[in-house]
């Protein structure tokens, strides 16, 4: 059976080739991504499957659990 998406990433963080290395990686590409989605117009995210605005909202929601673990 296929793994959860949870369980994917649970295990690229603690089970990778380089190490700890990979942590600071997926960070970076969270950051990288929300970043970019955040700046993007809701309406232009919008997909068959999401809601612009919803897609939009979690990269909102992202960068902002992101700036809270980084500033404590």
């Amino acid at each position: 059976m296929p793994s959860t998406n949870v369980e994917f990433v649970t295990e690229l963080m603690e089970f990778s080739a380089h190490g700890a290395l990979i942590q600071a990686f997926v960070m970076q590409a969270l950051e990288q991504y929300a970043k970019r989605v955040a700046a993007t117009n809701p309406e232009a995210l919008n997909t068959p499957m999401v809601s612009g605005h919803a897609w939009h909202g979690c990269a909102l929601e992202v960068q902002r659990k992101l700036k809270q673990r980084f500033e404590d």
